[in-house]
């Protein structure tokens, strides 16, 4: 065969092999969605925030904040947990390009805490991608059951959801209103005799004494409806708890619409947000005696877990 023949058909094979290789990889793409400038993609109806790639270095600091506070301000009788919050996206696999790689990020933070006496709650299994709004990051409260059911087989607590009343909101939109999603929902927070007898006391907002501060509902963050959203220091006093424990959480904003659901099981809940409070401030504030203590941070906190103070 002629020798250019014989060229001209390898180059023929090797550009489709460029063209085909090429195309694979478009495909592969187009299966994943790439964030806009805001960092926000849309997948089954959610408006999602990208977590990005995972920081393995920051989750295995994050574990060392814990044990830092955990040996710096806890009692030998404080019994101790943690659990990480999942984001939506950790629901939307192969949804958005590039994958959060969330099994380093889980495996860093608990190698790190592995020993230290903060026993892991694992809530991956408890949630779904149904229980999160479609216009926000949060979990959706009266979604709540599997997560407060894994704390309690956990906590040596049990909580009934029935024993709850649904209030329901109509023309919800979430955090992500300010990035174009403009699609309604329903916003639901759940009453109790426990919640309706409890009183706040809010550092950020002195005069917001109610577990749910209904004012919040027409600012341009009505999740804060929930414990009038984020504050350094809040203490509950749940004066129809059916025990005398009490509960210190150091918290980001996925608490708020927890703890209420826990105001029949403990007599006090303090939450610490040492996002904004240096941790070196809290023993001005919290006497640990013989509390329970839950370390419960969102997948973003962890990744980014210099924010913690």
């Amino acid at each position: 065969m002629n020798r250019k023949i014989v060229f001209a058909a390898a180059g023929l094979c090797l550009a489709a092999a460029v063209v085909a290789a090429i195309a694979v990889a478009a495909g592969a793409f187009e299966r994943g969605k790439r964030p806009d400038e805001n960092g926000m993609y849309t997948a089954q109806g959610h408006w999602v925030e990208a977590l990005g790639e995972a920081d393995t270095e920051s989750a295995a600091r994050f574990a060392e904040k814990l044990k830092k506070l955990k040996a710096d301000l806890l009692t030998e009788d404080n019994r101790t947990f943690y659990a990480i919050v999942p984001d939506k996206g950790y629901y939307l696999p192969g949804e958005v390009t590039p994958a959060t790689d969330y099994a380093a990020l889980f495996t860093a933070a608990d190698e790190g805490l592995a020993g230290s006496g903060i026993e892991k709650i694992d809530l991956t299994g408890a949630l779904t991608l149904e229980d999160y709004y479609f216009t926000d990051s949060h979990w959706r409260q009266e979604r709540l059951g599997g997560v407060v059911d894994a704390l309690g087989e956990a906590m040596g607590f049990s909580v009934d959801m029935d024993s709850f009343d649904p209030v329901t909101v109509e023309g919800f939109i979430g955090a992500y209103g300010k990035y174009g999603a403009d699609t309604a929902e329903t916003l639901t927070y759940l009453v109790s005799d426990a919640t309706v007898a409890a009183v706040c006391d809010n550092y950020q907002y002195p005069d917001s004494t109610a577990v749910y501060d209904l004012a919040r509902l027409d600012t341009d963050v009505p999740y804060d409806v929930f414990l009038s959203g984020a504050s350094p220091l809040i203490t509950v006093e749940s004066p129809l708890a059916a025990t005398d424990k009490e509960l210190v959480v150091f918290r980001d904003s996925y608490a708020s619409s927890l703890v209420p659901l826990l105001l029949g099981q403990y007599r006090k809940v303090t939450l610490v947000d040492i996002r904004y409070m240096v941790s070196g401030l809290v023993p001005q504030y919290v006497e640990f005696t013989n509390q329970d203590v839950l370390f419960l941070y969102s997948t973003y906190v962890v990744n980014q877990s210099a924010m913690l103070r």
